[in-house]
């Protein structure tokens, strides 16, 4: 991944996550979940904070991705856990499209 602005980072091609699924990016050191549902990209932290475990392989319906590890679900806006309202969130961040690439804003 190559840095183009202050934070904001080309993840991928939209042709390159169809709907209903995720795709994991590394960026430096941190790995971002990027995925496509009801037409929208989103980005989040592709950690479970359960057990550690990717969530860019879980699940994804209607804007919510299953942990296949433990079946832990998150919203995708926002990263809150929907079925374990008092577990700690996943980090979300901001994704914008420029033609057909993806890109993410990363805090600094």
């Amino acid at each position: 991944m190559q840095t183009t602005t202050a934070g904001t980072v080309r993840l991928a091609r939209t042709a390159e996550i169809p709907e209903g699924t995720g795709r994991e990016c590394k960026v430096d050191e941190r790995y971002i979940a990027v995925f496509c549902s009801e037409g929208h990209f989103y980005a989040i932290e592709d950690e479970c904070p359960h057990a550690g475990s990717p969530l860019n392989d879980g699940a994804v319906h209607r804007g919510i991705v299953s942990c296949l590890r433990h079946s832990w679900r998150f919203d995708l806006r926002d990263g809150r856990c929907v079925n374990f309202p008092t577990a700690p969130p996943v980090a979300t961040f901001p994704v914008t499209m420029q033609g057909d690439d993806l890109y993410v804003t990363l805090p600094a």
